[in-house]
């Protein structure tokens, strides 16, 4: 290796580096009630702040990813992340806005390590997996108010989940949650409505 190419792969890393403090200081910059761990990662285009919307106290913990890309060659649908007021994004929650809008009710908490997916690939035969367009059938999220996404969930795209509703550790979501309900599993279904005693529980005082 010749002196340039030992000086460009020191480089390298540096410039990227200072590019994602960039970005993570302008969203910060335009949300002044956000509190985001520094080591939260911003990645999104630099004309594309506008689609990043945050209310008002929200946090977004350690080793965050949020990906916001408007425009995508993959997808004719505008990417988006909306966040309510007093939400939180855990520890390493991956959340992917591209291909669709990703939007978070006022009060939800999305905890440690948890997925959410806008867009996902189509799959045809023979087709290269990472090179053809993105499905433009299921795409987006939307979580309502006060909605708790436990540890470790992958939401898929299309998913809705109602207010007050509660998705347990480890779940894999598609499709509809409505109001009120506890849903885990693989695929995740329903398991009760909030309030409703399980047969395995004790009473609550």
């Amino acid at each position: 290796m010749s002196l340039i190419d030992y000086v460009s792969a020191f480089l390298k890393p540096l410039k990227k580096r200072a590019t994602m403090s960039i970005l993570a200081y302008r969203v910060r910059a335009r949300n002044r009630t956000l509190t985001a761990h520094p080591t939260s990662i911003w990645d999104y285009g630099y004309h594309d702040l506008h689609a990043i919307e945050i209310g008002e106290g929200v946090t977004v913990g350690p080793y965050a990813l949020v990906l916001v890309y408007h425009r995508s060659p993959l997808s004719s649908i505008p990417g988006r992340l909306i966040i309510g007021d007093r939400c939180a994004i855990s520890f390493g929650v991956c959340i992917r806005a591209a291909g669709g809008t990703v939007r978070i009710g006022n009060g939800s908490a999305v905890a440690a390590n948890s997925v959410l997916i806008a867009a996902n690939h189509m799959i045809k035969p023979g087709e290269p997996r990472f090179k053809v367009k993105w499905d433009e059938t299921f795409s987006g999220i939307e979580i309502g108010s006060n909605v708790w996404v436990g540890a470790g969930c992958v939401l898929l795209p299309g998913v809705v989940i109602g207010d007050d509703a509660v998705i347990a550790a480890g779940s894999v979501v598609k499709g509809t949650v409505p109001s009120g309900e506890i849903w885990g599993g693989v695929p995740a279904r329903k398991l009760r409505r909030i309030g409703e005693q399980n047969a395995a529980e004790p009473e609550s005082a």
